[in-house]
């Protein structure tokens, strides 16, 4: 059962609200009783108030899009459930303006139910009321009640919100929030379900390596179920498909990237990227990108995309800036300017020689379980990046027929120039130098020891680590003791790896975990041991068997 971070006895949307008004500066008052939120320092040019509303669980839509610039009130509901018309009731009571009131609904039945008994009331006395509808999603085009209101809201509430602060009027504004709904629509898919607050466990199953497309924010699967493709493929369907239902636009498109809650920025930056490029693959003008989590489904893993086809006469609007908690902040996109970059290593075209080729070959297959090692001590990358590095060494090859020392100077280069993070480049310079040592030398095994000897030196020179610290030196060190390298050397070097389990660690990302890292050997020293068996299967032709199981074992944590 999966835990959630919400605090005990209280209502999860009305405890949040306080949060709201925190992050607001207070410039955001709350009501308990009926919940809701309102701005205390709107526009003085706004004639007409914009009240909006819905389940928890979106958040930060509604309650972090009050403020100036957005909406005036926000009545939510508890998690996926509807606003009670009481709430929505006062909270347009008490923003009322002499313009009027205009509701923005999502179409859900009882948002649209709980706002339409609150409008009844509202115009029972004397207030101006108008529905602005967002019924955008794609994924439930052709349903009897109508789409969905899902990420349009967003464009919606920001564009009404810019454009009553000009002091637009009542019918100004209900004209032109409908009209941004019809040039809006909106995809989301997920590969994950939003965790249930009632059970604790997924709201519905997706099988594994599938993808729901079309997916709804509050746990409604999707009409269709898709094997999920790489993430162009996907994204290519998805702009196509909104492309497909929105009019064409001189003016261009607003693109927004949404997380569902269990999505991470990194992934929406892709997401958008990707969006871009089909869109310009499409001959379509986009002006805006935005991208954060909006709309969330509580912890749903997915995103969702809406394109909006802009119109220059309220484009301004958009750009507008605000003061509300969580309302994007677009920026007109420009002319984009990318740096030249700059020339790779050149390739020589050439095979690498059977040495680096197995090398590479040893280090993807080991890629899984260094990984998983890694993970339990650290960040889970060092098999990627061991693996990345020794492919770029590969690109880099010589040869065929190239000696130990190019070969070396390949890795090492690739190393340096293309791996990222701490291991990647120190193990760079390690190579570095055992490349010098071994140019010309007339005993290899004796001038791989001075190398490492030698490059050891140097990652305690730039990173500061000593033989003890739990680092790949704790495996380098002991196989450097004597003066040659052969299966002693190698199996100091695997005893080194191995003992580094009962090792607190002074340095690296173990370092934070204290004692939990204990138990598990340091991925960089058992890389050290590895790479070492390597080269001495260069100089004797094989490792025994003994020394591959104890190699096996390391690399599987035992």
């Amino acid at each position: 059962m999966a835990r959630s971070f919400l605090t005990d006895g209280v209502s999860p949307s009305a405890h949040a609200l306080e949060g709201v008004a925190l992050a607001s500066g207070h410039t955001v008052g709350t009501s308990p009783a009926p919940s809701y939120v309102w701005a205390l320092r709107p526009a003085p040019e706004r004639q007409v108030a914009l009240v909006s509303g819905g389940g928890a669980g979106h958040e930060p839509m509604h309650a972090g899009f009050v403020g100036a610039g957005g909406l005036d009130a926000a009545a939510p509901g508890e998690v996926f459930t509807s606003p009670h018309n009481r709430q929505v009731y006062a909270a347009s009571a008490r923003v009322a303006r002499p313009g009027g009131v205009i509701h923005v609904v999502k179409n859900y039945t009882g948002d649209r139910i709980n706002f339409a008994i609150a409008a009844e009331r509202l115009r029972a006395e004397g207030h101006r009321v108008a529905e602005v509808l967002v019924d955008d999603d794609l994924g439930s085009e052709g349903h009897e009640v109508g789409r969905r209101g899902t990420g349009a809201t967003v464009v919606v509430e920001k564009v009404l919100g810019a454009a009553a602060d000009t002091g637009a009027t009542f019918d100004d504004l209900v004209t032109l929030g409908r009209r941004v709904v019809d040039r809006s629509r909106t995809l989301a898919v997920a590969h994950g379900a939003q965790t249930s607050p009632e059970t604790g466990e997924p709201a519905f199953d997706v099988a594994p390596g599938a993808l729901e497309y079309g997916v709804g924010i509050h746990g409604e699967t999707a009409a269709e179920s898709i094997d999920q493709p790489d993430l162009g493929r996907l994204v290519d369907r998805m702009v196509g498909d909104l492309l497909a239902a929105l009019p064409a636009s001189e003016d261009g498109y607003l693109l927004l990237v949404n997380g569902l809650g269990g999505t991470g920025n990194l992934e929406l930056a892709h997401v958008a990227t990707e969006a871009a490029r089909a869109l310009d693959a499409a001959g379509r003008r986009l002006r805006s990108v935005e991208t954060g989590t909006y709309v969330s489904a509580l912890d749903m893993r997915g995103f969702s995309i809406t394109l909006t086809a802009a119109e220059e006469s309220w484009l301004a609007h958009w750009w507008a800036p605000h003061d509300t908690v969580a309302l994007p902040s677009p920026r007109e996109l420009g002319t984009g300017v990318t740096a030249a970059a700059e020339d790779p290593a050149p390739a020589t075209g050439g095979e690498p020689s059977p040495w680096l080729a197995g090398l590479a070959a040893t280090f993807e297959a080991r890629r899984p379980g260094l990984n998983a090692l890694d993970q339990r001590a650290g960040d889970g990358d060092i098999g990627t990046n061991l693996d990345n590095g020794l492919q770029a060494a590969v690109r880099r090859a010589p040869g065929p027929e190239a000696d130990l020392a190019a070969d070396l100077a390949a890795v090492a280069g690739a190393f340096l120039d293309d791996v990222g993070g701490s291991s990647g480049p120190l193990f760079g310079l390690v190579f570095q130098a055992v490349a010098a040592a071994v140019e010309g030398a007339d005993d290899p095994s004796a001038a791989l020891v001075t190398g490492l000897r030698e490059g050891q030196e140097a990652v305690t020179r730039v990173g500061g680590a000593v033989p003890g610290d739990r680092t790949l030196l704790d495996a380098l060190a002991p196989a450097v003791a004597g003066q040659r390298l052969d299966r002693e050397a190698v199996a100091a070097a695997v005893a080194g790896a191995r003992e580094t389990a009962r090792l607190v660690a002074r340095r690296g990302r173990a370092s934070y975990l204290g004692d939990r890292a204990l138990g598990v050997a340091d991925p960089g020293a058992v890389a050290v041991a590895l790479l070492l068996s390597a080269l001495l299967e260069h100089l004797d032709g094989s490792v025994d068997d003994d020394l591959r199981t104890d190699l096996d074992e390391l690399v599987a944590g035992r």
